[in-house]
């Protein structure tokens, strides 16, 4: 991973701010769909380029579905909740 590297919990988007970044969680924004996000770690690797809880990056998912996928070691983690948009 690399530092301050985060995908957005909503869209999935690559093109986030960090504000903190942690092992535990990481705080920032998505330049995309312009919302503040709050992530947390993949259960495998600890990474956090995870696919948002909408879908991927810049679309939504139709029918959510019951996991989403890590970028860094391609474990299947629990859908999220992104919170409010």
């Amino acid at each position: 991973m690399k530092a301050q590297e985060a995908f957005c919990v909503r869209c999935g988007s690559a093109d986030t701010r960090v504000i903190r970044l942690d092992q535990s969680s990481a705080d920032g924004d998505c330049l995309r769909c312009d919302q503040p996000f709050h992530a947390t770690p993949c259960q495998n690797c600890g990474g956090f380029r995870i696919d948002g809880s909408f879908g991927v990056p810049g679309a939504r998912f139709e029918n959510l579905p019951k996991s989403v996928k890590c970028w860094d070691c391609g474990h299947r983690n629990p859908l999220r909740d992104p919170g409010p948009e």
